[in-house]
């Protein structure tokens, strides 16, 4: 059999529940079970650096997350006890803090904390990293305690992938292995490919369902929602009689060499390329480098092959000093395009193309290959020490000297600055500009 971890193909492949409220399984039971027992809920709330960004209305999706926690809890009858807990909200990102969380209240009867609720959430500054696996230990530790509630069910609302070294979709599957009582249900909140994936299969391996929202009105509709959705059945699965172990095949492939590792034990177990495109694994979660980033939670079975597609990011006339390609969520560079490599493989997510401070946002879908637009400019005349160059808005963007006398820009105007003097040139793609300082 083939299982494909990308596009539609894969969604309905590996998923085959729906996604969302709708679920034929999932029946809203008023955050009470059918006996009467109380509902315990771990609401995980992201606060992550990316939380930042803005929606479509201009308003950023932390404070719309807020929002949807206030709605939540005045909104919300019947007996169910709340607890809160957030992640990135105490260290910026670029302390790369795996250890950020915190449990900001502890499980009560919603009538009794929904202040310190509200409260709480209000004060959340978001800011760091995104450790998912870690959040999801945590918070079934904390349900641990709420023993007497016969559905104990953590709702992680994220907008974004795992940035620490866990394995969130292996994590979750061995925690309700551990527990069945347990149910994880998940929030995409304007999410990529990548940490759409993510958070479908945590969903599926916790017994949960998966929610998506893209704007604040549907993020405090599917939270509404999620609390009050019981634990999904899941789909009997045949079981193979056959030991023959499974493989996994990279789609696309370049000249570069990907590690794979297990997600178990963290040892690499294989590589994957353009001259070994598929490796036989025995059945597990794996992990895939491609640059510095990672594409996790890739499940490979027995007797089956499981392939993952790359996205490929191209720019024609990339500059020989290269342009960092930067995660979004993280902000950390996973490879450079130069005019020595103007074609990487990248997983299926979000990130930035740098033309000095100038960044491109690209999302990518598997399959996609992605051209970067960009133009060239060449200077004569310049002297040995540098001069900057600012763009239509007056930011400088970058600098350039006699030893760096070219640049590879995003179309539009620019100006150079020399000596008091200001030297405005435009970027197309069609053709290179040339500035010559000597002739004002």
């Amino acid at each position: 059999m083939f299982t494909r971890l990308a596009l539609g193909i894969f969604f309905f492949l590996f998923f085959a529940l729906p996604l969302g409220a709708e679920n034929a399984f999932a029946a809203n039971d008023d955050t009470q079970s059918a006996t009467g027992s109380e509902k315990s809920i771990a609401l995980i709330l992201d606060a992550s650096g990316s939380m930042q960004a803005r929606l479509k209305n201009g308003d950023r999706r932390i404070d719309a997350a807020k929002n949807a926690v206030e709605q939540l809890v005045r909104g919300t009858s019947g007996r169910m006890r709340l607890a809160l807990r957030a992640y990135g909200h105490q260290s910026h990102r670029s302390k790369k803090n795996c250890r950020d969380t915190e449990l900001l209240t502890g499980f009560s009867p919603l009538g009794e904390n929904l202040d310190e609720v509200i409260t709480k959430s209000r004060g959340l500054k978001a800011q760091g990293y995104t450790p998912i696996s870690l959040v999801l230990e945590l918070a079934a530790k904390d349900l641990g305690a709420e023993s007497s509630a016969e559905q104990r069910v953590v709702v992680l609302v994220s907008d974004g992938k795992e940035t620490c070294e866990g394995d969130p979709c292996a994590v979750v599957k061995a925690l309700a292995e551990a527990d069945a009582s347990l149910v994880v249900h998940t929030i995409g909140f304007a999410v990529d490919v990548a940490a759409r994936y993510q958070l479908q299969c945590i969903a599926k391996y916790g017994r949960g369902t998966y929610f998506e929202a893209d704007d604040a009105d549907k993020l405090a509709e599917k939270l509404s929602t999620a609390v009050k959705t019981v634990a999904v059945k899941p789909v009997a699965e045949i079981k193979v009689a056959s030991k023959k172990p499974g493989s996994l095949r990279l789609l696309n492939p370049s000249a570069s060499r990907h590690k794979i590792y297990n997600s178990e034990t963290k040892k690499q177990v294989g590589m994957l390329s353009a001259v070994f495109p598929s490796v036989v694994l025995p059945a597990g979660f794996y992990q895939v480098e491609f640059g510095n980033v990672f594409w996790r939670s890739i499940e490979v079975k027995d007797g089956e092959e499981t392939a993952i597609e790359t996205a490929v990011l191209q720019l024609p006339n990339a500059s020989y000093k290269g342009h960092p390609v930067v995660d979004w969520e993280t902000g950390e560079s996973i490879g450079k395009l130069s005019s020595m490599a103007k074609t990487m493989n990248v997983i299926p997510s979000s990130f930035n193309v740098m033309f000095g401070e100038i960044p491109i946002a690209v999302v990518l879908k598997p399959g996609e290959v992605k051209v970067i637009k960009a133009g060239s400019v060449k200077f004569k005349g310049l002297p040995v020490n540098s001069r900057s160059i600012f763009d239509a808005s007056g930011k400088e963007v970058m600098t350039v000297s006699a030893l760096r006398s070219s640049a590879t820009l995003p179309p539009g105007d620019y100006v150079l600055a020399h000596n008091e003097q200001k030297f405005p040139f435009t970027i197309t793609v069609a053709s290179e500009a040339l500035v010559d300082i000597r002739k004002k």
